[in-house]
């Protein structure tokens, strides 16, 4: 049975497969590079951080996957980060330069349901085999956002009637750390939809009686990333941070 860090009895995780590191890391790995597409949009953000963090990331993407499939498929050396490429595919307009993410390897490997984000200078990658729906995020309880407060914009935008009645019985430290875990969870939930947190079902109901449908499907799997929590590749997600990853085998959805 998984463990609450997302663990079988055995050495590797289970699928899927999770990664975390800071984003200064992609110094490291000067071989690997981004594709065309992606060097179109990098030129798209501001020069400087923006446009540095972009780039950061998508180089750990590639470097955190090769180091995760490395250990689940016992192909140690096999894969390289130089070599994965990312396809991106945008359910509503077919747009290559946007949309959902998957990785393809070389050598017949196939590809991966992929999914990724950046926050407080790090980047978490999730990863599983198949064609299922997966998604992941992470958040920082100490942004601004999360604060509690009078008038709470955020709250009544973002969470529904049922999951506010959650919070309003917690003490502010409390609430504060609920709503960064949830708002990782909503992330999660509507980029394995597709949708994003913007798409015609509106934000993902993640708490109360009635969950968000992808939370119910059948085979799903919910792994809330908490400090501590060590990833695929033995690294503990840093006390700041929370996050969440949200995994649907097969076809559904």
């Amino acid at each position: 049975m998984p463990d609450q860090h997302g663990r079988d009895s055995g050495d590797f995780p289970a699928a899927p497969w999770w990664a975390a590191a800071p984003l200064l890391d992609a110094a490291a790995h000067t071989r690997v590079g981004l594709n065309p597409t992606e060097q179109a949009r990098a030129g798209g953000y501001l020069q400087g951080r923006p446009r540095e963090d972009f780039t950061a990331g998508r180089i750990l993407v590639r470097v955190l996957a090769a180091g995760l499939l490395n250990r689940a498929l016992q192909r140690q050396g096999t894969v390289h980060a130089s070599d994965l490429d990312i396809i991106q595919s945008c359910p509503t307009c077919a747009s290559s330069a946007h949309g959902t993410p998957s990785l393809h390897l070389p050598h017949g490997l196939g590809s991966f349901a992929l999914s990724y984000a950046r926050t407080a200078g790090w980047l978490l990658l999730g990863l599983a085999p198949g064609t299922g729906l997966l998604g992941i995020d992470v958040a920082e309880p100490a942004d601004a956002a999360f604060a509690p407060g009078d008038g709470d914009l955020l709250e009544d935008y973002a969470y529904a009637p049922e999951e506010r009645e959650l919070l309003a019985a917690l003490d502010p430290e409390r609430r504060r750390d609920t709503r960064a875990r949830w708002w990782a969870l909503k992330e999660a939930v509507a980029k394995a939809g597709g949708e994003g947190l913007t798409g015609g079902s509106g934000i993902p109901v993640v708490a109360g009686p009635q969950p968000h449908e992808l939370l119910r499907a059948p085979g799903a799997r919910v792994i809330e990333l908490s400090p501590g929590a060590l990833d695929g590749l033995g690294n503990p997600l840093p006390g700041h941070l929370r996050g969440a990853v949200l995994w649907v085998p097969g076809s559904a959805g």
